[in-house]
């Protein structure tokens, strides 16, 4: 399963919070910045924002890392440990890939669309 972070041009995410009674889901959208793929194409970064908040101060640091073919892995201010990589499950269409972490009572969506 290959991947391109070259072709990626937008990125969108929902996260969701399993709660007993009922789902929590949180959106975020790429800023107006461009994603910015790594010089040997392992690993591209961009930014997201709560698209929930009338201010920017919901902005979040990612980076996407792509180790071999089939290993994948994203590191984000967005988790209580920025620096920690975590694995990521992928799922790629004609239009989009879609990357999934999956915690005990949480589960990430983070999509990048194709150019």
């Amino acid at each position: 399963m290959t991947v391109d972070f070259n072709r990626l041009k937008h990125f969108s995410m929902t996260y969701v919070f399993i709660e007993d009674k009922e789902d929590i889901a949180c959106e975020y959208e790429q800023t107006e910045q461009s994603p910015v793929v790594a010089s040997d194409g392992n690993s591209v970064s961009f930014t997201l924002r709560n698209i929930d908040q009338s201010e920017d101060k919901d902005i979040y640091s990612v980076v996407l890392i792509k180790e071999g073919d089939d290993d994948f892995y994203i590191k984000s201010d967005y988790f209580d440990d920025a620096a920690e990589p975590y694995p990521l499950d992928v799922e790629i269409s004609d239009d989009d890939v879609k990357f999934i972490l999956e915690g005990e009572d949480e589960v990430m969506y983070l999509y990048g669309f194709f150019e």
